[in-house]
C-alpha cells in the first residue's frame, strides 16, 4: 500500500469514528419503578361529586364569549381572519409581477 492510501484510511477511519457516540453517554443505572398506588378522586371521596352529563350540564356550561355572540356581531372577525390569510398571497403576487 502506498503512503497516500494509507493516509485516506486514516483519514476515513476517523471520520466513521466521529460519529460514534462515546461510552460514557450510555447509563448503566437502573431505573426502579414506583409501586402501583391507588389514585382516588381529586377532591374528597371516590363518588363525591356528581358527574357531568349532556342531562345535567346548565344550557351554556361549555360556551365561550365568540359562542355567545350574535351573527352580525361575528362578521368582522370572520373578515378580520380571511383578509389576514388572504393578503400575504396578494401581496405576493404584486411583487413577483413587479418584478417581471
Amino acid at each position: 500500500m502506498s503512503l497516500k492510501a494509507i493516509a485516506i484510511a486514516l483519514v476515513y477511519v476517523s471520520m466513521v469514528q466521529a460519529f460514534a457516540p462515546p461510552g460514557s453517554y450510555v447509563s448503566k443505572t437502573r431505573v426502579q419503578t414506583p409501586s402501583v398506588t391507588q389514585i382516588n378522586g381529586l377532591f374528597g371521596e371516590e363518588g363525591e361529586g356528581k358527574t357531568l352529563t349532556r342531562d345535567n350540564e346548565p344550557e351554556e356550561f361549555f360556551a365561550t364569549n365568540t359562542d355567545k355572540m350574535s351573527d352580525e356581531e361575528k362578521i368582522p372577525i370572520a373578515i378580520a381572519g380571511l383578509l389576514g390569510i388572504s393578503l400575504p398571497f396578494i401581496f405576493g403576487l404584486i411583487a413577483l409581477y413587479a418584478s417581471k
